[in-house]
This record gives structure tokens, C-alpha cells and sequence, in this order.
């Protein structure tokens, strides 16, 4: 299964289809964790440019050169108190890189820190919000020898996404698109994230032999009910706008073509200082209402619920089979089930089987360890099994079988589940000597 292949595998009958596909860009598979490449800079407003307080030069070694010439790739736009950052690589639906990761966690910043801006939208140009980032690159990069610069791009990446989650600005994503992995941490983590009907949201890095990183594994147990995020993670679940705000991973749902003036809305309003809830009553003018679904009480969605994505539509069955307590016992149970005629069960152990063991049992760790911890927490521990990865096999075979040779047959190493035992699992969550550390400053946390 080559590129093309993948997307149109996730993107099937989504409307958005024709223009992904479109726009996939020829470097390799966008998803998961984001670019190391360094393409031409990105673009810094005066406000930041010109700040004291701007942090490049303490991070990654200064401002990339490409940087400083002032590329396009993030749009910085003032609108009264409200800050309209673009995500400008439509052609490569987003993915963020290195430059793009820095411009943001300055800007981010340096807006933090001061008194002038009110708000922050950031949202993405053409038919992706943020499609994650080019892991060809990554293990490319990692490969020739670059891992202090790999790390060093990871580091300013997590922090972020803390950075997102624990602003006092307001911070609203508009997931008006393709919304995956890296994508996922620069939105998810925010105040308010707007679902479109075009919208379209995954975390399939267990089948690239990686794991849910950029503090995912804190949203899915936190912000969504606990079993839902362990299926996403596991199984790559594609989920769409509607579905996205009842899971609880968007906040609202706004039809596509009202955007345009909820920006207006948000920019053109006055007030003093930064408050949260005007910006959710602004938000709340353009917003469809939603019903709210039990998923996981003793009966599905009723009439008049959302009904046609299947999260929604197999909610009992997924909490059921994904609250089990090992690996092991979940897939005896979709099988279990798909020999009784149930297609979604069969479909999901279909996407583990074809998955990363390693990639499914550090995920699945990592899930349940991040249950009962913070955002800080979880991320320290995802960094902690980053390095793992990036000095093991199954990430490299991944990205070898789906965007190299592209035969789309992994070989993973360990090749079972079974292989994969408790010694090799406490080595992914041990102490590498390389902490993150966050910066600190006021915090909404």
C-alpha cells in the first residue's frame, strides 16, 4: 500500500477526499509526530520579531537560517486583540516542521507573556488543518547521525503543546480538515477546538510502528472517556466532526462555511483582558447544537442522535472489549466477536493485527499509566519513550515498508505480542538521561 493508497484508506467516503488526495505531498506519508525538514522559514510578525522577549535564541540553536529570510509557512494575522495564526503548507496538508514548531512556541509565547492580545485562533490553509508531520524525514535525519538535533525539535514540540494546554490566553483551533497526530497536539490541548464537517481526525502511528505521542496519551484518557481513547490509539480510528465534539476531543461544532465570520466575530469583538468564557459565547453564536451521548450506558444513541460514525454507533461495544485489562484479552474478544458476525470488531482486530506489537503494548502502557497523570506527567513520559523508539526497529520498518519500498509488509521485530514481555515494556519507560523540563511562568494550570 502506497501513500496514495493509505490516505484514500483513511479518507474513504469522507467528502473531503478528492482534494486530500490532491494534496498529499510526494516526500512520503504525513502522520504522527512532525517534519524534521527544514524548507524555507516561516513568517514572524513584527510584534514578535521585535520583542526581547522572543525565545529562539534559546532553543535549537538559534533561528534557523531559512527563518530569517521570512518564508510564508505560519501566517501571523492581527485582528484587534485577537492573534489569527495559518498553518501554510497546504500543499503538504500542514505537516508542521522545525521552523514551523519554533515560530508558533515564540509567538505562543511572547503573547503570553504580555498584555495585548486577548485570544489566539490558529487554523490551517486548504483542505488540512495539521496532517502531522513527515516521519520519513524524521528517521531519516535520526539515521545520518543528527540525534541531539532530533531530540532538540521533539523537546520545543512537547513543550508546545504544555504550552497550549496551560496558557491563560484563549486558544481556539479551527479542525476544519485532516487533523492527525502532531496536528492533534497543536489543538487538542486548547481551549476551544471547532469541528467541521470536514473535519477528519486519527492517531494511527501504532501502524508505523511509533506510538501516540505530543500528549496524546493525557487527551485520550482525560478528554475522551478512557476505553474510546484506547481504541483510537490502538486501531487508528478515523473520526469526524459530529462524533469528534460527542467523544469530547472537539468542543464544538461549526459548519464550515460559518468560519469565516466566527473569525470576524472573534476579532472585530472589544473587551479588556482575556476571558475564556466570552470567547466560548462568541463561539457558542455560530455553534450547532450537539446531543450529548452516553457512550457506554446501557443503550446507543436514540432517535434523532448522531448515529452514522461508528464510534458512536458501536459505543457499548468499544467500551465493553477496551476496558479489558491486557492486550491479549481484547483481541480474543474482537475475535471472539467477528466470528459472531460483528463487522466493526472484525475491521478492529484487523488494524491490530496489522499494527506494531511493540507499538501496540507501549501504547496500551502508556494509556493506562497516563490515565491518573497530568499533561506535564504524560508528556515526560512520552519523551522518555521516544528515545526508546528512535534507537529501536519498528519505527525505521515502518516508514521502510510504507514509504520507502512501500510493499506494505512490515516485518516487526518482535513479530507477536507474545514476544513483547514486561522486561521490554519497563525498558521503554526507564530513565534515559534526558529529561524534559518545562519553563515556567504563570499558568492556568
Amino acid at each position: 500500500m502506497n501513500t496514495l493508497q493509505l490516505a484514500r484508506h483513511w479518507a474513504r467516503n469522507a467528502r473531503i477526499e478528492h482534494a486530500l488526495l490532491q494534496r498529499l505531498p510526494a516526500a512520503g506519508l504525513v502522520t504522527g509526530s512532525s517534519l524534521l525538514k527544514y524548507p524555507q522559514a516561516r513568517c514572524l510578525s513584527q510584534e514578535t520579531q521585535g520583542s526581547s522577549k522572543f525565545p529562539y535564541k534559546h532553543m535549537v540553536g538559534g533561528i534557523p537560517d531559512a527563518m530569517k529570510v521570512g518564508d510564508q509557512s505560519v501566517l501571523v494575522r492581527d485582528r484587534g486583540g485577537f492573534r489569527m495564526v495559518t498553518l501554510n503548507r497546504p500543499r503538504a496538508l500542514n505537516a508542521l516542521n522545525e521552523p514551523m514548531i519554533l515560530s508558533m512556541y515564540g509567538h505562543f509565547k511572547t503573547w503570553e507573556e504580555g498584555d495585548l492580545v486577548t485570544g489566539i485562533l490558529l487554523k490551517g490553509e486548504g483542505k488540512a488543518f495539521c496532517a502531522g508531520g513527515d516521519v520519513k524525514a524524521v528517521t531519516e535525519k535520526y539515521k545520518q547521525g543528527f540525534r541531539e538535533e532530533v531530540f532538540s525539535f521533539f523537546r520545543t514540540e512537547y513543550r508546545l503543546n504544555h504550552l497550549i494546554a496551560t496558557m491563560r490566553t484563549p486558544f481556539v483551533a479551527l479542525l476544519d480538515g485532516v487533523t492527525m497526530g502532531g496536528g492533534a497536539g497543536v489543538s487538542v490541548h486548547g481551549d476551544f477546538r471547532i469541528a467541521t464537517e470536514k473535519t477528519l481526525f486519527a492517531m494511527p502511528e501504532c501502524a508505523l510502528g511509533l506510538f501516540t505521542d505530543v500528549g496524546a496519551t493525557h487527551f485520550l484518557t482525560h478528554k475522551a472517556r478512557y476505553e474510546i481513547g484506547v481504541y483510537m490509539a490502538l486501531c487508528g480510528a478515523r473520526v469526524r466532526g459530529r462524533e469528534l465534539v460527542q467523544i469530547g476531543l472537539a468542543t464544538h461544532f461549526v459548519p464550515s462555511f460559518k468560519l469565516e465570520e466566527l473569525e470576524s466575530r472573534l476579532g472585530d469583538a472589544r473587551w479588556g483582558g482575556r476571558d475564556v468564557e466570552v470567547v466560548r459565547a462568541m463561539i457558542e453564536e455560530f455553534a450547532d447544537p450537539h446531543e450529548k451521548v452516553d457512550l457506554g450506558g446501557e443503550s446507543g444513541p436514540g432517535a434523532g442522535e448522531m448515529s452514522v460514525d461508528p464510534i458512536v454507533t458501536h459505543a457499548n461495544e468499544i467500551v465493553e472489549v477496551f476496558a479489558l485489562e491486557t492486550l491479549e484479552e481484547i483481541c480474543e474478544e474482537l475475535g471472539r466477536r467477528s466470528e459472531a458476525g460483528s463487522a466493526w470488531a472484525r475491521e478492529a482486530l484487523k488494524s491490530i493485527q496489522k499494527a506494531s506489537p511493540t507499538s501496540l503494548r507501549i501504547t496500551h502502557e502508556a494509556l493506562k499509566r497516563a490515565r491518573h497523570s497530568t499533561l506535564e506527567d504524560a508528556l515526560k513520559m512520552e519523551f522518555l519513550i521516544l528515545h526508546a523508539f528512535m534507537d529501536g526497529h519498528d519505527f525505521y520498518e515502518g516508514v521502510r515498508a510504507i514509504l520507502v519500498d512501500k510493499d506494505n509488509k512490515p516485518k516487526w521485530s518482535p513479530a507477536t505480542l507474545a514476544e513483547v514481555g514486561d522486561d521490554v515494556v519497563e525498558d521503554y519507560f526507564s530513565d534515559k538521561g534526558d529529561d524534559l523540563v518545562f519553563e515556567s511562568g504563570r499558568s492556568k494550570l
